[in-house]
This record gives C-alpha cells, sequence and structure tokens, in this order.
C-alpha cells in the first residue's frame, strides 16, 4: 500500500456505524448507547461513526442529532477515534453540527454529499461545512442507484477542501472507483467502505484502509487482523462464513439496520430492535431466517473468543 500523509495514516481498521438504540417510548436509550460505545471500543475497533445511515440519520431530529454527538464524545472520552455525522437536510444544520463537533472535541466528521450539486457550489458547500469543524473531514459516496460523485468533483474537492481527507465509498460498483479513485488523487486521500462490505476482501486488495460496517466487530476485526498478517487465505475462510448473513441483511438497507438490532438485543447490549419509519418489522419468514443467522453471528464470535 501506498503511504498516506501522517495525519491520516493511523486511520485504518474496522470503524462500525453505531446503530441508534430506542427505548419503548421511542426515545434514544442512552444507557444502551454507552453499552455499544464500550462494545465498540473493547472488541478493538479504530474508531466509531455515529449519527449516520445505520443511526437512522433521517428519522433523528436536529435535537436528537445533537444528543448523540454530545453523549458520544463525552462518553468515549478520546478512548478511540470517533467520526461524528454532520449529514442533514439543509446546510444551516449542517453547518451546525460540524461547528458543535469541533467544540466537543471530536477528531472527525462526516458529511454525505447533497444531491444535484456539482463544480464549484460542492465545493463551496464542503468548505463551509469544514471551516467551523474538525480538522479532519469524511465525505460519504453514497448513492443506491448510481456511480455517485464524479470524479472531476472529487479531484475539485480534493484540491480545493483542506480538511476533505477521506472519501467513504458506497456506490454501484464499488470496486473499481476505490482504485480509480486512489489513482487520481496520486493515494493521498484516505479511502472507507461501508455498504459495500461484501467486497471486503477485494477492497482490502485495492488499497482501502478502513471498513465501516455495522455490527459483528469481533468478526470484522479477526477478518482484518489475519490479511494484515498476510494470512489471507485464512482471512477469506473466515469471511465466507458471514457471506450467508451479508446475503441476507444486503437486500436493503432497512432489513440490515433491524436485523442488526436484533442482534445487539441477543449480545444483551440493547433492550428493544425497535426501528423508525421507514424501517419495517420483520414478517414470519424473515424473523425466522434472521434468528437462524444471528445464532450463527453468536456461535463465531464465541468461537472466536475463546480461542
Amino acid at each position: 500500500m501506498a503511504e498516506l500523509p501522517k495525519d491520516i495514516s493511523s486511520m485504518h481498521g474496522i470503524i462500525p456505524s453505531l446503530h441508534t438504540p430506542f427505548n419503548e417510548k421511542n426515545k434514544i436509550d442512552i444507557p444502551c448507547l454507552r453499552k455499544l460505545i464500550d462494545q465498540t471500543i473493547s472488541t478493538g475497533c479504530a474508531g466509531m461513526l455515529v449519527g449516520a445511515v445505520a443511526g437512522e440519520n433521517s428519522s433523528l431530529s436536529f435535537d436528537e442529532k445533537n444528543i448523540i454527538l454530545n453523549e458520544c464524545v463525552n462518553y468515549n472520552k478520546n478512548r478511540i477515534p470517533i467520526i461524528v455525522s454532520c449529514t442533514a437536510k439543509n446546510q444551516i444544520e449542517r453547518i451546525s453540527l460540524s461547528k458543535n463537533a469541533k467544540e466537543l472535541g471530536a477528531d472527525w466528521i462526516l458529511c454525505q454529499a447533497p444531491e444535484n450539486i456539482f463544480g464549484s457550489e460542492l465545493v463551496k458547500c464542503f468548505n463551509e461545512i469544514a471551516q467551523v469543524g474538525p480538522d479532519n473531514l469524511m465525505i460519504q459516496d453514497l448513492s443506491w442507484t448510481d456511480y455517485g460523485l464524479r470524479d472531476e468533483d472529487i479531484v475539485l474537492l480534493h484540491k480545493n477542501v483542506d480538511k476533505f481527507k477521506s472519501l467513504k465509498i458506497e456506490v454501484l460498483n464499488s470496486g473499481p472507483k476505490y482504485t480509480r479513485v486512489l489513482n487520481i488523487t496520486n493515494h493521498q486521500l484516505h479511502l472507507s467502505g461501508g455498504w459495500a462490505i461484501m467486497g471486503m476482501i477485494e477492497a482490502l486488495n485495492r488499497g482501502v484502509r478502513a471498513l465501516i460496517p455495522s455490527t459483528m466487530e469481533l468478526i470484522y476485526n479477526k477478518i482484518y487482523d489475519l490479511y494484515l498478517e498476510n494470512k489471507k487465505e485464512d482471512s477469506r475462510r473466515l469471511f465466507s462464513q458471514i457471506l450467508p448473513i451479508l446475503s441476507f441483511t444486503h437486500q436493503h438497507i432497512d432489513i440490515s439496520i433491524k436485523f442488526s438490532k436484533m442482534l445487539r438485543v441477543k449480545e444483551g447490549i440493547f433492550n428493544t430492535s425497535y426501528c423508525r419509519e421507514p424501517v419495517k418489522d420483520f414478517d414470519q419468514f424473515q424473523i425466522e431466517e434472521a434468528n437462524l443467522h444471528i445464532k450463527k453471528v453468536l456461535n463465531l464470535q464465541n468461537s472466536l473468543n475463546n480461542n
């Protein structure tokens, strides 16, 4: 792998995107959120991302986003790096969240690229967000239907937004885009993958530094460590054991969120698997399938803990 600038060279490994636990009254469950933070740290993760898509960002009010921001940064106490999502429906909220993240001492902010903004307008948008925020900006290149940000806009942002140091790529056919972006930025931009976790080994082969799944962090950390130890076949074999689980969860982001919360309940981290709209409850067939996969996850995690 090519050398990255020193200020981002340590940003590698498994960085889970935390789910937002809700209680029976549909309020953020702070004690469970703290349990999740402790779990993320104790399993050896390289960092954490809070308040993003997996955290049901679109269902959170502005005040709730600030509650999560405050709680996660303060409770984490700089134990591991934290990336705070500043994604919002309008620029005023994005800027305000970014400013709050800096004031609290967050290491990074993440912001999803707004739709239908290109060129100099996109640069202006991200400079406004970055100027008031922490020293490190991760841009989320997310699209469920196409190839996401244009290459020329990524280059433009890289040249003109000083704090833009990482790109989280989650688009159709992410693999070739990883390689393309590394080449057009001379390997000076940190890359991570999230929803494209199905291609984890390929991503590592291409030079991706960080993977941002949302659960099974113990398993992902082991896969990552085996890869770094050059035990690539062992890494692949372990990864293959969770592919049936990913096949089920990656039918749709809502299925992934619901499944993950069910898993967290079984792990004793969440009290409920409650999700907000538009995430739906599973029907009986999905419940049966999910429970089979959850049992497999728990057995695999226990096996890794005992070795």
